[in-house]
């Protein structure tokens, strides 16, 4: 089998996204009544939430105001902050949401009855380690609310999920596997045409200069890139690229590389069939103890460990 050296797309966002593996990994719904105050651990991944019913409370964990939430809302949850529900912040007693876990019922968490309020969460997860770089630097929360103009590009994919959560029909899980997906990405549209001045690499991508960059490093990976060429590319100096693209990713450009090289590794040490020399070859390195040691000090194991670990059994 031949190893895939690049993803022919100019759209850096999904060719990230791919190489991460980005899955629906869990929908829940929280359906709690009365007045209640609900913990939730920080979860590694994004997590995607809708209002269904009612109000309430977010309160993130280092967050000195609380976000009010109303039916209709949809609010991403991008880091693993704790953070609480609630009907009302200045609640004393809390439960831990674990504890509705105990007794969920088809991925409903039922609290005091429910009926007072209605949410769906679905969680995100992804593979590799890119997604501390390319999340790490989001707000805590994305918060769209339901009477905003950006709402609206929401709103058909929203009808489409609540309608598989409510009916039950035949396909259900593969239909809303479909659908979060893509009311995530909607969610980060409508926040990279809302947020300019923020830094990160969700930002970069909306950078006329940097998006250059980033789309040559995601696509052609396996060139023996230099400051001086990326700079050429984005109509930047050594040093202007070198600042600027720090400044917003938080990384420096060919450590960017790197890291992109090495989930692209991830990926390819699951294919059966390929060597480790041809994998190195495949992702720019000219021998395979070169590549070893990238591979061991982003990973933190070495490429035969990697294998073993997360190849098929039959392997």
């Amino acid at each position: 089998m031949a190893i895939p050296t690049s993803i022919h797309t100019s759209d850096s966002l999904s060719a990230a996204l791919m190489r991460m593996k980005l899955q629906a990994y869990l929908n829940i719904t929280l359906d709690a009544g009365g007045e209640w105050a609900i913990d939730f651990a920080g979860l590694d991944g994004l997590t995607l939430n809708v209002v269904q019913k009612g109000t309430c409370w977010l309160s993130i964990e280092g967050q000195t105001d609380s976000l009010q939430l109303r039916a209709g809302d949809c609010f991403l949850m991008t880091g693993n902050k704790p953070f609480t529900l609630a009907t009302d912040t200045s609640l004393k007693k809390h439960t831990h949401v674990r504890e509705l876990f105990e007794h969920q019922q088809n991925g409903v968490l039922t609290f005091q009855g429910g009926g007072g309020f209605v949410a769906v969460g679905t969680l995100f997860k992804f593979e590799g380690h890119l997604p501390a770089i390319l999340f790490g630097r989001l707000p805590p929360v994305i918060h769209i609310a339901s009477d905003s103009e950006q709402a609206a590009v929401l709103r058909w994919t929203l009808e489409c999920f609540t309608t598989e959560l409510r009916e039950a029909d035949v396909g259900r899980a593969l239909m809303l596997n479909h659908l979060a997906p893509v009311m995530l990405l909607q969610t980060l549209r409508i926040y990279l045409a809302s947020s300019p001045r923020e830094k990160n690499w969700l930002v970069a991508l909306s950078s006329p200069k940097l998006s250059k960059v980033l789309e040559a490093m995601h696509v052609d990976f396996k060139r023996s890139w230099s400051l001086d060429t990326l700079g050429k590319l984005a109509n930047l100096s050594r040093s202007g690229l070198a600042l600027s693209f720090k400044k917003m990713v938080g990384v420096a450009p060919l450590d960017y590389l790197t890291q992109w090289r090495m989930q692209v590794a991830c990926e390819l040490l699951q294919t059966p069939g390929e060597s480790i020399a041809s994998i190195a070859t495949a992702v720019g390195y000219s021998s395979e103890s070169a590549f070893s040691l990238a591979f061991n000090k982003i990973v933190k194991c070495r490429p035969g460990a990697y294998r073993k670990r997360y190849a098929p059994e039959s392997l």
